[in-house]
């Protein structure tokens, strides 16, 4: 595994500033732990399935895990990699449930968002990931549709600002990430092409 392994993305900096200046560092340390969490659990199936971790970037939403050859996984391997997350993230919210302590209602709610943002059906999200998976064919369509989803939902947060900042950056992001991929879909298939021929 690479020596830095975890990655933290610039996109979170607007997000830890915006936590600091409303002096909500608890919630900063809260949201900032269950995406560690929660990329702990990508990472290890991954490992348990014995795939090669180059990194874990942590973004807003979650994250994003680079692996060696991850496409020359079965389609079953790689479902269990995406839903490593989501299961830990699932465990931290019944761990809310079940356990008593202060601020769990704020705890249960981060971790409902967490995981009902990655299993929306959105590239690159964890949802959108495992019907790639399941239909890589299906890339361009995917990717196309995720960019629109995302700038319809940032349009839509706009109308809420300030208090729907979050949504607003995370949504820009998703749909810049998108734009990105859609300009460069033609590489990655040809790429995705050639190791599974390899």
């Amino acid at each position: 595994m690479n020596k830095q392994l975890f990655r933290v993305h610039p996109i979170m900096i607007p997000f830890f500033l915006f936590f600091y200046l409303s002096g909500e560092i608890a919630m900063y340390a809260l949201v900032f732990s269950s995406l560690l969490v929660h990329e702990l659990g990508h990472l290890f199936v991954a490992v348990c399935m014995g795939a090669k971790v180059q990194s874990c970037t942590i973004l807003p939403y979650g994250g994003e895990i680079k692996m060696e050859q991850f496409s020359k996984l079965s389609k079953t391997m790689q479902v269990c990699v995406i839903l490593g997350g989501p299961f830990f993230t699932l465990l931290l919210l019944l761990f809310g449930m079940l356990v008593d302590f202060p601020q769990a209602n704020i705890f249960i709610m981060t971790q409902i968002l967490i995981l009902g943002l990655n299993l929306l059906p959105i590239f690159p999200l964890d949802g959108g990931r495992i019907i790639h998976s399941i239909f890589p064919d299906r890339y361009e369509g995917l990717i196309g549709f995720s960019g629109c989803i995302c700038v319809v939902v940032f349009m839509i947060s706009c109308f809420y600002f300030p208090k729907g900042l979050v949504f607003t950056l995370i949504f820009l992001f998703l749909a810049f990430q998108n734009l990105s991929y859609w300009r460069f879909r033609k590489y990655k298939l040809a790429f995705d092409w050639i190791t599974k021929s390899a």
